[in-house]
C-alpha cells in the first residue's frame, strides 16, 4: 500500500509565511508614508473649505463688521484632531460703494501654510 502525498508540508507553509512576512515588512514604509500624506491632504482640504466658506459668508453679507469677523483669528479642528488656525487681513473699509481686499490664511500647528486665499469683496 503506497501513500500519496497530498497538500503542503509544514515546512512549505512556514517558508511561505516567512516570505509573505518579508513582503509585508517591505511594503510597510510605503503604507505609513501614504497614511501620513493622506492626513496632510485631508487637513489641506479642510482648511481650504473653511476659508472659502468664510469668504462666501462675507460676500453674502458684505459689511465692514462681517469683513472684520471673517478676518478674525479662529482655530478649527480636523477630523484627525489636528488644529488649524485661520486668520486674515483686509484693506481699509470704505464708506460706500467700494471694494475691499481680503486675505485669509490657514496654518497648521507646526506653522506650515495649508491654504491661502486673496479676494476682493464689494461693500455697497
Amino acid at each position: 500500500m503506497t501513500r500519496t502525498e497530498e497538500g503542503f508540508s509544514l515546512v512549505e507553509v512556514i517558508i511561505a509565511m516567512f516570505l509573505l512576512g518579508l513582503v509585508a515588512v517591505a511594503i510597510l514604509p510605503a503604507l505609513w508614508q501614504g497614511l501620513l500624506l493622506s492626513v496632510q491632504q485631508s487637513a489641506t482640504a479642510t482648511a481650504s473649505r473653511q476659508i472659502h466658506a468664510l469668504l462666501e459668508e462675507t460676500r453674502e453679507n458684505p459689511t465692514c463688521a462681517q469683513i472684520a469677523t471673517a478676518t478674525a483669528s479662529r482655530t478649527i479642528t480636523t477630523g484627525s484632531g489636528q488644529s488649524i488656525v485661520i486668520s486674515g487681513t483686509s484693506g481699509a473699509c470704505p464708506s460706500t460703494n467700494k471694494t475691499v481686499s481680503v486675505r485669509l490664511t490657514a496654518v497648521d500647528g507646526s506653522g506650515d501654510r495649508l491654504a491661502d486665499l486673496t479676494a476682493i469683496v464689494y461693500v455697497p
